[in-house]
């Protein structure tokens, strides 16, 4: 075939598996020049069912003949396998080919330690790779192989001659006294030929006969050491078994959360970790009001889930200023529902939220998060609040944005990048600074706002207070955005430009754009591409830069009150008696419901607010 090279493997799986001892071999390692990979090393014995690197990898020894004074000991698992790996070198200050070494691990649960002639070099526990998984307090198999090349053995040398050899003297495996807990259940063998057998885990019961030092501390499947099948004293004949597996029990598709803490059982993130792909986590009535303070590390959504907080009302996940509160996965669908956001510090990307995924926010509040980057403004940094990142859709409904920040970047409230989605319908940003452009959003992608309010937000950089819109087409209809600032000479409300030949387009219908510092909208002509804001009539504005048409209002005073609870799940600017806004809207274009929830007159008004007489 294709391959230039035949090497050999020695493996004991299904003959010879351990868990925990002391595992050493002496071995001399091939000499040659550049392309040689002996290794003594482990998998766990479930890689038929568990792929690597879940299974865990243990790398009791590995040599590359291009480094010839070094062995390195390694663990691989999830998140830190392959370049990531979690290992150590050896280096014996001279050639380690030409004679004989002794190759240890001491292996005890939670902790493994690596020696060279007993030379301690190398120690890994789960503190080590956190906060991904530890995944070596499991059974192992033995291998003993010479690989060549590869991206760690490198490309052979045209010197290298063949063949080659590793020698092992000896492979020995040392144990402790067996003191595991023994439990037994028993079937009827009444059919003849194969036949599967399944034995419910509450079948189980503890063993009459224990050898020394077992504990007796109830069964769980999280460290099983071994099995075996007895026939009775009166019976005859030969059992064959042709596999012994563990069935999985289906995650639970609902879970309630039942404590504030980081981590732990009842914990949200014990939850994330356990539920089925598409259930529901909600949390105990007692939590409402209360905080989940994490103190480990984000929490992170990597299968479709809903979270609802709706039974524990009030209930805040907080990063308390020193993490991101959530990352959602890309590829990953999750809901979220009646929670608060608050305190996450997060960089370059996201202080609240990170959205690789398609994100969902129902009524929730995300505020006082910091996108925590500084030095240079970056294009594709920031966001405050939330970050919406490349292909990412985010939906946020009946929601808030509130008081968040970057420390140098863009995107005080939220920030969309390239090919993202953004829909927006009946919620709040308001607030929010940046320490660069784009108080309230900066978006590079395409987004819908509906009935929903942009208010005091900040830009200390340049243009944008409330907007700072480059790339994709964005919809505004019937919505409030007022009293967002920016340096003096530049737009407080919205900025539409272009540094690149990629177009930019912004629609606006039915919306109030007034009370922005120096002028509500700016379009900006710095690149190639074109810059296109169109009003569709009926909007509402304290000066002429947002592309009046004839359907359009001009006036010195909006009417608006303060950003206020006028009702409904979010802040919003209520119209005052005698607003221009009032009853002036296209009626055929607003939707049916104002951002409170309160059903729009026939002759509706103008922004996210309908007044009532």
């Amino acid at each position: 075939g294709a391959c230039e090279y035949t090497s050999a493997r020695l493996l004991s799986w299904h003959k010879a598996e351990f868990a925990y001892g002391r595992i050493e071999a002496r071995i001399q390692v091939p000499d040659g020049p550049a392309g040689l990979w002996p290794a003594f090393w482990s998998l766990g014995n479930d890689i038929d069912v568990v792929p690597w690197p879940q299974t865990g990898e243990i790398d009791f020894m590995e040599y590359v003949s291009r480094l010839p004074n070094e062995i390195f000991g390694t663990v691989h698992g999830p998140g830190y396998s392959g370049g990531q790996s979690y290992g150590d070198v050896y280096d014996f200050g001279g050639p380690v080919a030409g004679a004989f070494h002794t190759y240890t691990i001491e292996w005890e649960p939670d902790l493994i330690k690596w020696y060279v002639d007993g030379i301690l070099y190398h120690t890994a526990s789960p503190a080590d790779v956190a906060p991904n998984e530890w995944v070596f307090n499991d059974p192992i198999f033995i291998l003993l192989n010479v690989a060549i090349g590869g991206n760690f053995g490198g490309a052979p040398d045209p010197a290298l001659q063949m063949p080659q050899s590793m020698l092992v003297d000896y492979v020995r495996v040392y144990q402790g006294p067996d003191t595991a807990e023994r439990f037994e259940t028993a079937f009827v063998d009444n059919f003849e030929g194969w036949q599967l057998v399944e034995l419910p885990f509450t079948g189980l019961t503890r063993s009459a006969e224990q050898p020394a030092g077992a504990p007796d501390d109830g069964l769980t499947l999280t460290d099983v050491w071994g099995y075996s099948i007895a026939i009775p004293a009166d019976g005859a004949g030969i059992a064959l078994l042709d596999q012994v597996r563990v069935k999985p029990v289906p995650p639970p598709t609902e879970i309630t959360v039942t404590t504030t803490a980081d981590a732990g059982p009842g914990s949200l993130r014990e939850a994330l970790a356990l539920i089925a792909p598409s259930g529901t986590i909600d949390f105990d009535p007692a939590l409402a009001g209360q905080t989940i303070a994490l103190t480990s590390a984000q929490l992170v959504i990597d299968r479709a889930v809903t979270i609802d907080g709706s039974t524990a009302p009030g209930l805040t996940v907080s990063g308390g200023n020193a993490v991101r509160v959530l990352q959602v996965n890309g590829g990953v669908a999750a809901t979220i529902n009646d929670l608060v956001i608050a305190d996450g510090a997060g960089a370059p990307q996201g202080g609240g939220i990170l959205n690789l995924g398609e994100l969902t926010l129902v009524r929730v509040t995300v505020r006082d998060n910091t996108e925590s980057s500084t030095g240079a403004a970056a294009f594709d940094l920031g966001g405050g609040g939330i970050y919406n990142g490349d292909g990412a859709v985010l939906n946020l409904t009946d929601s808030m944005v509130l008081n968040n920040r970057t420390l140098g970047q863009p995107g005080g409230g939220l920030y969309g990048f390239f090919n993202s989605t953004l829909n927006i319908s009946g919620s709040t940003i308001s607030g929010n600074v940046a320490g660069d452009v784009a108080g309230g959003l900066r978006l590079l992608g395409n987004a819908t706002i509906v009935n929903s309010t942009i208010s005091g937000n900040v830009s200390t950089a340049w243009h944008g207070g409330a907007m700072f819109l480059t790339d994709g087409v964005v919809a505004i209809l019937n919505s409030t955005i007022a009293d967002n600032s920016a340096p003096a000479g530049t737009a407080g409300g919205i900025f539409l430009g272009t540094f690149t030949a990629a177009p930019v387009t912004l629609t606006l219908q039915n919306s109030i754009v007034a009370n922005n510092s120096d002028v509500n909208c700016f379009q900006g002509f710095f690149g190639a591409g074109a810059v296109t804001l169109t009003s569709l009539g009926n909007n509402l504005s304290t000066d002429g830069s947002c592309a009046p048409i004839g359907t359009d209002l001009i006036a010195a005073d909006p009417g608006l009150a303060a950003l206020a609870d006028n009702g409904g799940p979010t802040l919003t600017h209520a119209l005052l008696p005698g607003s221009p806004a009032i009853d002036a809207a296209n009626s055929a274009a607003c939707p049916a419901v104002d951002q409170r929830g309160v059903s729009r007159e026939a002759t509706c008004d103008i922004g996210a607010f309908e007044y009532l007489p």
